[in-house]
């Protein structure tokens, strides 16, 4: 009996025999009440597969008609980046009409006074008007474009976006009863600075034509709503942007509308049952990619079903015809028992396209359909394993070679500093040589024929240069070596006492303008445990600095206790002040405000260091109108 069942297992035809014997069996037990259960179930499943298609096509012309905003938008920023004037803007705007001709208007409005030749407003608005464009520049106390929404929204989230339809308000547009949907993008110069907006509108119409293009049904209708559920798109106008979702007058479909309402907000898709004008009907509902809208279509159950309803009043002729469908139904058989060969050349066209990843399952057949569908899973599971390391492998190499390039710059760059540092370190160097080899040589062969005076300045400059020497010389070494840095040695010693010392010995450069000042709201008796060698090279490094560019005025060099826990020394000087271009910039090592300063770039950045050895910092105060304070903390216990 087992060899008897296997041998029938494994002939298709045998099968097919068997199969239609039980059919013509119970075919007419259950033919009428399957037919009916399977049709209507057919129907509704054909209708969703329907309408599904209109609005995913629907979706996908309305996604590319904002895509091609979108890149004109990008492509506009992108070239008023390179094309900053403003008779290039005006050209600008009236071009992305000209050339794209379902766009209704386009803008660039820079920042106020950015153009101070046209006074505090610039903004560039081109309208389609008919056949022709027109191009004017707004903006005024009375229209202040930089406070509304379009300008507004992508400056603060720097980026391009959507922004909800709206009735333009400019007060000397004539246009202003068009409801526009506009694409805002920032606008950033090149140090990354924003600068304006560019815009460009379309008018609410275009969206209803789109939706309402192509209904399922005779009687179907479509709307969209936007983010808090106002109608876009009605087959009333008059709820437009004055009514929503949620206002639906009908008390019997409230619940049910307002459920919908709250599904199409949250950018569901899907499809739910309603009352609509007293008749039972389908809405098909399914988000817009690229704004916050959502669109559906409402379709009459008497639409859906017609076909269904019309079917009732044929089964009669059907059931006469029962032979007829008997045949037919045994030639159905026959075609489910050759599913497997057709999803095989599915499958072997879609990895003849490269698609190796759709699978298709094991089957339990051991006829031999499901001998070649099972192997073919075997060799398709393979085959996508082998494509998979191949990936996998393109991928790595990729990564590596990005590793490689990066390494590459980062090495260039390396070696640009270096080299810009050598020539920098050699002439900060020579310079101050050359100074005291030539006052040495006047010395050696005048010196007894120098006034006191003048020999004495001379040995002073000498002096002056030599230590300008043994500072470079000094920076160099503390930043070729931590073994120093590493160690703190503490002792006790009186904050005032060692400021003091330090304002009151410092030798000022030539012209002796400046004046050096000690303050301090600390008694002489406060006393600091830290390492009082390291505070003092760190005080001298600001006084040198300020000295350095402090020509006339004061440096004062003040003591005080911000709170419990630390001291804060201060130097203040009057003098040039730093650029808060630079003030980010000063603490990193080899960076010098500009090429032309004395100093290698590392006095700030190794005394910085230096003050979070002892467990303090270094940090700059906030700008001034006049020159630089520079504050080192101290902890008071340390």
């Amino acid at each position: 009996m087992r060899k008897l069942w296997n041998f029938i297992m494994q002939r298709l035809s045998i099968k097919l025999g068997l199969v239609i014997v039980l059919v013509v069996m119970a075919i007419f037990i259950v033919s009428v009440g399957l037919l009916f259960s399977l049709t209507k179930d057919f129907v509704r499943q054909r209708a969703v597969k329907r309408a599904s298609l209109v609005l995913d096509n629907t979706a996908l012309r309305i996604a590319n008609i904002m895509g091609e905003v979108e890149t004109a938008a990008d492509n506009m920023a992108w070239y008023v980046d390179g094309c900053m004037d403003p008779d290039s803007l005006i050209r600008d705007t009236r071009e992305i009409l000209e050339n794209n001709p379902h766009f209704y208007s386009c803008s660039i409005s820079m920042e106020p006074d950015y153009f101070k030749q046209y006074g505090r407003y610039f903004s560039i608005y081109s309208v389609r008007d008919g056949d022709s464009i027109s191009t004017a520049q707004y903006g005024s106390d009375d229209f202040q474009y930089f406070e509304l929404e379009w300008y507004m929204k992508p400056q603060g989230l720097r980026q391009g976006c959507w922004i909800d339809p709206y009735v333009n308000t400019n007060p000397r547009a004539d246009y202003q009863t068009y409801i526009i949907a506009t694409y805002s993008r920032p606008l950033y110069n090149r140090m990354g600075y924003f600068i304006g907006v560019v815009a460009i509108d379309l008018q609410l119409k275009w969206l209803s034509q789109e939706v309402t293009k192509v209904t399922p049904y005779p009687n179907s209708s479509s709307i969209v709503i936007g983010g808090k559920g106002q109608y876009l798109v009605h087959p009333d106008t008059t709820k437009l942007m004055k009514e929503t979702i949620f206002s639906d007058p009908d008390p019997r479909a409230k619940e049910v509308v307002d459920s919908l309402g709250r599904k199409m907000i949250a950018r569901k898709s899907g499809v739910q049952q309603v009352v609509v004008d007293n008749q039972d009907a389908l809405v098909f509902y399914r988000p817009i990619d690229k704004a916050d809208w959502s669109m559906a279509i409402v379709c009459p159950e008497s639409d859906v079903f017609s076909g269904y309803n019309r079917l009732l009043y044929i089964v009669w002729i059907i059931v006469f015809f029962g032979l007829v469908v008997i045949m037919l139904f045994c030639f159905q058989i026959i075609h489910v028992n050759i599913i497997p060969l057709h999803l095989l050349a599915h499958q072997a066209h879609d990895i003849a396209e490269g698609h190796f990843n759709k699978s298709l399952p094991k089957i339990k057949r051991s006829d031999t359909i499901g001998q070649l569908q099972n192997s073919f899973v075997d060799m398709q599971g393979s085959l996508s394993d082998y494509v998979e390391d191949i990936s996998q492998l393109n991928n790595e190499m990729e990564r590596r070679n990005r590793e490689l390039l990066e390494a590459n710059e980062k090495a260039l760059e390396a070696d640009r500093k270096k080299m810009a540092f050598l020539q920098d370190m050699m002439h900060q160097i020579r310079t101050p040589l050359n100074i005291i080899a030539g006052f040495s040589q006047v010395l050696d062969d005048n010196f007894h024929e120098l006034p006191e005076g003048e020999s004495n300045n001379i040995i002073q400059m000498m002096r002056d240069n030599a230590r300008k020497v043994v500072h470079i010389s000094r920076m160099l070494v503390g930043y070729s070596s931590d073994k120093g840095m590493l160690t703190v040695v503490k002792e006790t010693f009186s904050c005032n006492a060692l400021c003091r010392e330090m304002a009151e010995n410092y030798h000022l450069s030539r012209p002796y303008t400046v004046k050096m000042r000690f303050e301090s709201t600390l008694p002489d008796t406060f006393m600091l445990h830290t390492d009082k060698q390291r505070v003092r090279l760190i005080l001298e490094e600001l006084l040198n600095n300020a000295d350095k560019f402090t020509q006339q005025g004061t440096i004062t060099v003040a003591c005080s206790q911000p709170n419990d826990k630390t001291v804060a020394i201060a130097v203040i000087d009057t003098g040039i002040g730093i650029a808060k271009a630079d003030r980010q910039a000063i603490f990193t090592q080899f960076t010098k405000v500009d090429h032309f300063t004395e100093g290698v770039g590392l006095g700030l950045p190794l005394s910085k260091r230096a003050a979070q050895r002892i467990g303090g910092d270094l940090v700059l105060a906030p700008a001034s109108k006049v020159g630089a304070a520079f504050i080192l903390t101290i902890p008071v216990e340390n």
